[in-house]
This record gives structure tokens, C-alpha cells and sequence, in this order.
């Protein structure tokens, strides 16, 4: 295909080169001491590459401090992107990878070409596994998110490199995009083990190590949580004052703890799902994630392929956890970076950024 995706969102993701270097360097100056004191905190990430990770897609002034504590540690040119299709109970797409056919997705600062990897992986699993749909992931704004983030840190690191005054970008960095639907029963584990062996298959071919040439990025934001914007719904079990605040970010901070840190197996991954999933197609939340899928099979994927190579389970560490009302929206609105929803008390996000090693 010769065709490019284009960005759908807007407002809240940055569009141009000063967008996005305006948002790593606030951030970069906002979280120093976080850098810090993860770093001590977990002294393997400064000796290791990170493998894997969960990144959050929401706007860019709420969630920038959370993307760039995973983005600034991708050191690897290919990046395959889990990520959550918004659309897929609307159009009822389950029990389906749902693949894109871009040649390159559209970035602020030029193409991010779609990794030959597609069709190696497309080619080896079984067909009624794969949707191939550019419709569905040209609506989707999971993994665009992603893209300016791999683009700068791409030039940044030496990778990519992008000349100003001709506005020429020449990539360092390809991407192989995969939305990720309701898989049921026995299907999850048998996707989960085929996508795995197809993925081993390429980086032993390839001559790729984990973390240095490819790395496993996974798009889920946490909490959804009040009872306006919602569309009509009410996402506020705990109610909407400080004490209802306090009890969701415990919550979120309580299904990380449990499921998503420390060494990943079957059995952490499968406590996510305990904690988050309702065994409902229709209404999948106990605990409103939209990574209700996206981090189950990301994550087993990833802790799959770790056992192939020989390498012992992955383990995460929280680089950051923050909402949208803490640290909330960081005042960078001269860039023309907008927000698409209101931050209170009666509607936020939570954001977590977890790192695997």
C-alpha cells in the first residue's frame, strides 16, 4: 500500500516539531528528580536496555510527564505497538489482531515507516486471527499517540536524523502497529504463543536482541473516574469529592502494585485481568482501563518471548503514576496544544508509566 496514515487527533497530541520539543523539555525540567530517584531506586534500568513497556495515550499536558518517563528509555529501531481499539465492541471486531496496510504513519516530523515485520507476522498467523483494517486504525488514536515521542527521542539518540532548515526527516525508527480486541478462552493463549514464536522467529533470523533492536510498547491510560463527560455514564463507585480522589488513585495504584510490577509470569498478568476485566463483551470494565485487553496480551507477549529467547521473566518497575488533576496540566497552551476534556474532580484520568528490564 502506498498509502499514509494521517494523524486523527488533533487537539491535545502534538502536530509540529515545537510542539513536541516544548513538551519533553518542560517535562524533562518537571521530573528530573523523579529520573533521579528512580534510578536509585532501581539501578538496573541505568545498566540495562528496557525491553517493554505500558504508556499511556491520553492529551499530552495531562499525561506528558508519564509518556516520557518510558519514551526517553526506547533505544530500539523497531517498536511493536500494542495498543486499545476504542472501536472494536461498536463494530463488533472480537477474537481478531486488527492490523493496519500504511506504508507509514504521518508524524511532526515526517513518515514513521511500518516495519517489514508486518507481513512476516501477518503471513505466519493463523488468517481467522488477523483483521487486516486500515479503517480501524486510521480512527483510532492509541498509537498515534506514540509516534512524535519514537520520532524525537529517534533524532535525539542518533538514530533518525531531521534537518530544520529543509524540514527533511530521515527515519531511525519503524513501528508495527497491532490493536487488540476481546480475545476469548482458550484463543487468548493460543494468539499470545503463535504472535511470540512469529516474533522469535524474525529476531533470531535477524540477528535482534530484545531492548537494543526491538522493544514491546503497550498503549493503556488507567482510571477513567467521575459522573459527567462521560458520555452519560457514571464512573464514580467511590463518589466525586477528595475522599472519592483518594480511593481511585489507591485503586490504580493497588492493580499495578499487585499485577503489573516486579517479575512478570501468567500468574501477575492474570491478577490484571481478575482485578480489571469484566468477562462482558458488551461492558468489559470492573475497573474502567482501556487497556483491558491491550496489557494482558502485550504483557504475555512479551514475558512469552523473554522465555523463547532464554531470558528470564521481565521485571517492572513504576516510572511514574500521575492524573489529571496531579500533576495535572502542565501550562503549555501557547503551543497550541489543546485538551479534549475537562480535569475535576467529577472527571479525570490516571496515568501510569511502568518499564520492563
Amino acid at each position: 500500500s502506498l498509502r499514509l496514515r494521517m494523524p486523527v487527533d488533533t487537539v491535545g497530541y502534538a502536530t509540529t516539531p515545537a510542539q513536541i520539543d516544548a513538551v519533553v523539555a518542560f517535562v524533562d525540567s518537571l521530573e528530573n528528580k523523579h529520573y533521579l530517584s528512580n534510578a536509585r531506586a532501581f539501578p538496573r534500568m541505568t545498566k540495562e536496555i528496557m525491553i517493554g513497556a505500558i504508556c499511556p495515550h491520553d492529551d499530552y499536558l495531562y499525561a506528558g510527564p508519564t509518556y516520557v518517563h518510558v519514551m526517553r528509555r526506547v533505544r530500539a529501531p523497531v517498536a511493536v505497538l500494542f495498543g486499545v481499539s476504542h472501536t472494536a465492541r461498536r463494530r463488533n471486531i472480537r477474537n481478531k489482531l486488527i492490523f493496519d496496510d500504511f506504508r507509514a504513519w504521518k508524524g511532526p516530523y515526517g513518515e514513521c515507516p511500518v516495519s517489514s515485520l508486518r507481513k512476516a507476522v501477518i503471513d505466519a498467523l493463523p488468517e481467522d486471527l488477523v483483521l487486516v483494517s486500515g479503517e480501524v486504525q486510521a480512527e483510532e488514536h492509541s498509537l498515534e499517540a506514540f509516534i512524535p515521542f519514537l520520532q524525537y527521542y529517534d533524532i535525539r539518540d542518533g538514530r533518525g536524523k531531521f534537518s530544520a532548515e529543509s524540514e527533511v526527516y530521515t527515519p531511525g525508527t519503524e513501528i508495527l502497529p497491532i490493536l487488540v480486541s476481546r480475545l476469548e478462552g482458550a484463543l487468548f493463549r493460543s494468539a499470545v504463543d503463535t504472535l511470540a514464536n512469529v516474533l522469535f522467529g524474525e529476531i533470531h533470523k535477524r540477528g535482534w536482541k530484545l531492548g537494543t533492536d526491538i522493544v514491546i510498547l503497550i498503549s493503556a491510560d488507567c482510571i477513567h473516574y467521575g459522573d459527567e463527560n462521560w458520555g452519560g455514564r457514571n464512573y464514580a463507585p467511590f463518589g466525586v469529592d477528595r475522599e472519592g480522589y483518594r480511593k481511585g488513585v489507591e485503586q490504580d495504584l493497588d492493580i499495578i502494585k499487585s499485577s503489573l510490577v516486579g517479575s512478570l509470569g501468567n500468574e501477575r498478568i492474570s491478577i490484571f485481568t481478575e482485578k480489571v476485566e469484566r468477562d462482558d463483551f458488551q461492558w468489559p470494565y470492573k475497573v474502567t482501563w482501556c487497556g483491558v485487553y491491550s496489557i494482558p496480551f502485550g504483557l504475555s507477549v512479551l514475558s512469552r518471548l523473554s522465555e523463547l529467547i532464554g531470558r528470564e521473566a521481565p521485571e517492572g518497575f513504576m516510572l511514574r503514576y500521575g492524573t489529571t488533576l496531579d500533576p495535572g496540566r502542565i501550562p503549555l497552551d501557547y503551543t497550541g496544544l489543546g485538551v479534549t476534556n475537562i480535569n475535576t474532580l467529577r472527571h479525570w484520568v490516571g496515568h501510569t508509566a511502568i518499564g520492563y528490564w
